[in-house]
């Protein structure tokens, strides 16, 4: 297959997926309204980095490597999951007081070091990039490509995960969007953590 028609392919699949609901925008989106730009930034680099790594695992024998050991493809699901229902907790429980009074000038940042963790961790365990990862990916990347192209569909990953992540960290953390969220805060919150737990118990199911 051409190579230029690879990477085309998968830009498309690839934004598309980024973009679809999931655990990882949703931690962007809640990010960048509940706390600042920065820091939705941050967190969008660390799921880039995440799906890099994925990416680089795919191109490099991550089906071979679940024929092999079936049960670590079971553990990675199993921490994936316990991850989800431990963020769909925290959001629930989340601003369970008054409405706070703060300004949005006034919210306090996330730390660098803290938001970067958090996206990287949120990448590695979110189960939908396995799976995207180890069907979708792997098929769209020829077996028989050699080590540009792959480089190249690694480097693709990164791009798109920075473009799309980074686009909805600045979407969100504006005045307008910040304000709407604030004041529908907690049902915001409430059906962030109704999604993250169902992705994590249709995991555990």
């Amino acid at each position: 297959m051409d190579t230029a028609l690879v990477l085309l392919s998968l830009f498309l699949i690839d934004s598309l997926a980024i973009v679809s609901p999931g655990p990882n925008i949703l931690l962007v989106v809640h990010a960048a309204a509940e706390r600042d730009r920065r820091g939705a930034l941050l967190i969008a680099v660390g799921l880039a980095a995440a799906g890099a790594m994925w990416a680089l695992i795919a191109v490099t024998g991550l089906t071979a490597v679940f024929e092999l050991m079936p049960s670590l493809q079971t553990a990675i699901r199993i921490a994936g999951a316990a991850y989800l229902l431990y963020i769909a907790v925290r959001l629930w429980r989340s601003h369970a007081g008054p409405k706070p009074t703060v300004a949005v000038s006034e919210r306090a940042a996330q730390p660098a070091r803290q938001a970067l963790l958090r996206g990287l961790a949120t990448g590695l365990l979110n189960p939908k990039s396995l799976a995207y990862f180890g069907s979708i990916f792997v098929l769209l990347v020829p077996a028989d490509a050699g080590w540009p192209l792959r480089a190249a569909a690694v480097g693709l990953v990164l791009f798109d995960a920075l473009l799309w992540y980074g686009l909805a960290a600045c979407l969100f953390s504006t005045p307008r969007v910040i304000e709407g969220y604030m004041t529908l805060r907690r049902p915001i919150d409430r059906a962030c953590a109704a999604l993250m737990a169902a992705f994590g118990v249709k995991l555990m199911l």
